[in-house]
Formats: C-alpha cells, structure tokens, sequence
C-alpha cells in the first residue's frame, strides 16, 4: 500500500505502543526508545509510547502489521538486528558498545560520550540524554579511531553498511575535538571505503573545514536545534552561546569547502518555535545548500521534556510540505548527502516528499532579472524627485498608509510615520503624473545611513521597486557623508533586494508582526545597483 504524508505523520505523532514492541536502545545521542520499520519500502523510526491511541505491533512470518484505534492496518517489517552485534574487539568490548545500526544502512557512534555542556545542568540541552546510556553501561567514554574502523568493516561486510555518522559531546577545546573526529574519520575510510559525516558545533577556526575534507570526511553537520533565538536560548543554553548568525556563517564556509547537499542540520519541531521564523531560516539554508532535516521533538525519560503535550499534526505536515518545496526548488535530495542523518532519513519524513521529483536548484535572482527585463519602462513616464513641498510629503505618506495601513494591515491599520519622519530624506516617484512610490532614507550616525518604508502602489510594482532603490543609493552618494547604506526589508522582497546586490546581515527578526532582514549596499565597489 501507498501510504500518505498525512498518514506518515500520524503514525510520527502517535507511535507504536510499548506494550506490543521493545524499543532498540534507551537514551544516548541520536534516535533512542524507538524501533525502525520498512514503511512503502522505506526506512521509518517510530517512537515506542505508552499512550492509549499508539499503533499495536502484530508481529507474523512474513514482518508485522501496525493497528490503529480507527480500524487502520498498516504493512510493515522490522529493520533487522545488525549482526555485527555479537561481535567483540580482542579485548572483549561489545561492538555495539562503540557504534550502532541506524535506519537500515546507517553505522553511527557517538565518538566522545561526555559533553562540556551535559555536565552542567545549567547548559544542558533540555532534550539531551546523551549521559544516560553512558551511566547505563552501554556505551564507552571515548571511541578510538582504531576501533571505529574495526567496527564499520563487520558491519559492511555482514551488514551491508553504507554510510557512517560519528558525532559528539562538545569537548572544552572544541576544534580539538572535531579534529578527533576528523581522524576517527580518515582511519573509516582508509580501512573501508565508506563515506562518513561528522556532527558538531561550529568551530572557532572555520579553517577546519579544510582540514576535515583533507582527511577525507565526505559530509559535515552543524546542528542548530531550533531557528528560534529566543527557544534556542531556553532549550539549548550552553549551545545559543554560538549565535545563529554565527552557525549561518559555518554553514555558508562549510558549503564552500564540501559543496551544496554536502552540509546539514537538524531543526527540531515542537519546542515552541515561530513558524514564521523557521520557515523562512528554512529556506534560507537551502538557499545556501545546507540540508535541514526535520524531526519532531520526542521527550526522553530523564530530559526536561519528560511527558511533554503531543504535537501538532497539522503543523507538521505543513514544516514537511513547505521543506519538501524548498528542496525541490533548491536541488538538495536526501541521496545527494551520502552520508549522515539526510542520507539515513529514518528519524524525519522528509524522504516522502521527494515524491514528486526533483525540480533542480532555480536561482531566484536569476528568475526576478529575467522578469525585469521584460518590463518595458516606456510604458509609462517615470519621474523620480527629492519630495520637498509640504504637498510632495503629503502624497509620499498616503502611498505608505495605502500599502503598509490598508493593504498589509500594519501598524493598526492607521498611521506608519515615526520620530525619524521629520528628518529624512523622501525620494518621490511618479508615474503618468501620479504619485507611484516611495522610500525614505535617514542618517543614523556619521557616514551611516537607513533606508526604508520603501512602498509602491500594485499597478507599478513590476519596476518602479528597483527604481527607487537605485535612486535612494546615489542620492546619498552624491551627499558625500555616506560610508555604510543599510535597509530593513520585509523578508518577501528579500531576494530582491540580493538581486540589486545587496547583502543579508545576521538573520530575520520580527518587527510590527512581520518578519524583516537587514541588508546592506556595499558602495564604491563598482558594482551597479
């Protein structure tokens, strides 16, 4: 049977009951309290649950079948038990205390079972348990690179094996632990051919990047949690000490030294983050290249999310849908990662979504100057002026309280100047003698100036929005006094604005209900507005 995103998610959310199956493992880094079943010839981690509507597990010859409350049966089987399991090093550690089958092809290890941040309550990630399975005996301290590559070799050959993901605690020097890794890396690859993804923080050196694709590491991720400052501050405390303006400069670096589809990262849904924001963050990185794999939060036994309130369907299935466009709009596909979480797949179902196939990467730059190009500007008498007169002001104002007031509902609907209005400078335009458009530009300190309220009424909207955005930049040009231009953008003209080269900086924030990015101009490079 063919099953749907919207089944899929439900089965995500609700899991299967703990009284009808036993979970693989118990806490740990990566997917734990959960069982891998082949759902439409795919692999899928669901959570094992005590609650009353969970699916049962029928178990018979030939795989199980997977019960709902409604009368629903779903076909399945379980993702075997890796055989490498039995296996011990010659001096007698269990190999599946050093890494562990995830999904169905996937050999992963938490390569420094102690974390910098876990061992202080007041930085610990809130969702962690990464300690847990340590205390328990299940795991040991610290993997050598000798022992990795031992492990992976049984688990090719007698597991059909095909990628490898290490990850890690953060260790006090954190570029000298991601460089271990790098070595457990090389020792895999060199002894097995198989490619490996690395996990980590950002490095305080993004020289390491280079380092790491020298020692033959084919995939990296940097797993931010959440797209949500203000969540990653609650959740995750020790980690939001690295900004997301900072894991977005990591991405961009690490995007460039292993190549798009080739960097990822985890977004965790359901820890109370704007949806606005997360979006959008969303279709930046795959704007940039980077792989977000989504994964609803699963509250741990022992972490602070312990019995948290259930998720949101709905919501879900609208992240995976809004992804899943993103990736096909970007060219990013879960085989293209090669190794790693994105390639697995199994803890998101972002691997549905690949469904309708691959658009390829549409740059959107590319798209909106093909656009401009055909407009033909002679179609109207386009006049643009300094507005000066009382009567001028007067027209620029009634453009913004018709597009920002009436149109997006902003500002209560009634009024959008501010204390800035009085000294600044209105750059009018006008359209067969009609007030079209308008933007404002200000001084906030010496040789630094704003723009902004950039407002145009719909029937002019195919060009006079570059018009007046060029216009604004000479204007303060030939002022003399400027050295930085900035504008507060309303993210839908965000690639807009990139088209007129102009430069995001730091990430979105709300401002009036709307989502908004700064940008800047870089001036007296050459460069046409």
């Amino acid at each position: 049977m063919s099953l749907s995103l919207e089944q899929l998610v439900n089965l995500q959310v609700r899991g299967v009951s703990a009284d009808t199956i036993e979970p693989g493992r118990r806490g740990g880094a990566g997917p734990s309290d959960s069982r891998a079943f082949l759902l439409d010839g795919r692999c899928v981690l669901l959570n094992v649950v005590n609650r009353p509507d969970a699916y049962d597990v029928e178990h018979h010859e030939n795989g199980c079948c997977l019960h709902g409350q409604d009368g629903e049966n779903i076909s399945s089987s379980l993702v075997r038990k890796a055989k490498f399991y039995d296996l011990k090093t010659a001096d007698g550690i269990p190999y599946k205390k050093i890494a562990l089958l995830h999904g169905n092809n996937c050999l992963a290890s938490t390569v420094l079972q102690t974390c910098l941040r876990y061992a202080r309550p007041e930085t610990r990630c809130r969702f962690c348990a990464l300690g847990r399975s340590l205390k328990a005996g299940a795991t040991i301290a610290k993997k050598t690179p000798e022992q990795l590559a031992e492990v992976a070799e049984a688990a090719k050959r007698l597991d059909g094996v095909t990628h490898v993901t290490l990850t890690s605690g953060t260790a006090v020097n954190r570029d000298e632990g991601i460089l271990y890794l790098g070595k457990c890396a090389q020792a895999i690859t060199e002894r097995t051919g198989l490619p490996v993804q690395l996990q980590f923080e950002p490095p305080v050196d993004l020289g390491v990047f280079e380092k790491l694709k020298e020692l033959g590491v084919a995939n990296v991720a940097m797993h931010v949690e959440s797209l949500d400052e203000s969540v990653r501050r609650r959740m995750t405390p020790g980690k939001a000490e690295i900004s997301l303006v900072r894991y977005f400069e990591a991405f961009k670096k690490a995007v460039e030294v292993f190549g798009r589809n080739r960097v990822g990262t985890y977004v965790i849904l359901g820890l109370g983050e704007n949806r606005d924001i997360t979006r959008c963050l969303i279709d930046r990185l795959c704007e940039i290249g980077v792989y977000p794999n989504l994964v609803p939060l699963h509250p741990l036994e022992g972490t602070t999310f312990e019995g948290a309130g259930e998720l949101d369907p709905a919501y879900l299935l609208d992240m995976y849908t809004f992804t899943g466009r993103c990736l096909r709009r970007t060219g990013l596909t879960r085989a293209g990662n090669v190794a790693g979480c994105g390639c697995c797949g199994a803890c998101s179902l972002l691997q549905f979504t690949e469904k309708e196939g691959v658009v390829g990467h549409i740059d959107r730059r590319k798209k909106l100057a093909d656009r401009l190009s055909r407009v033909d500007s002679s179609e109207c008498d386009i006049s643009l002026s300094i507005a000066e007169t009382p009567e001028d002001l007067a027209e620029c104002h009634a453009i913004r309280r018709e597009v920002f007031c009436q149109e997006q509902g902003l500002f209560n609907g009634v009024d959008d100047t501010d204390e800035r209005d009085p000294y600044a400078v209105h750059i009018l335009a006008r359209g067969n003698g009609e007030a079209a458009g308008v933007v404002r530009c200000f001084r906030r300190s010496e040789g630094v100036w704003v723009g902004g309220r950039l407002a145009v009424r719909k029937k002019y909207r195919s060009h006079l929005g570059a018009l007046l955005v060029r216009r604004a930049v000479s204007t303060m040009e030939e002022r003399g006094d400027v050295r930085r231009f900035f504008a507060v953008v309303q993210i839908q003209n965000l690639h807009f604005f990139e088209f007129l080269q102009w430069k995001p900086l730091g990430i979105p924030f709300l401002c009036h209900g709307v989502l908004h990015q700064v940008m800047e101009k870089p001036l007296g490079t050459g460069e046409k507005s």
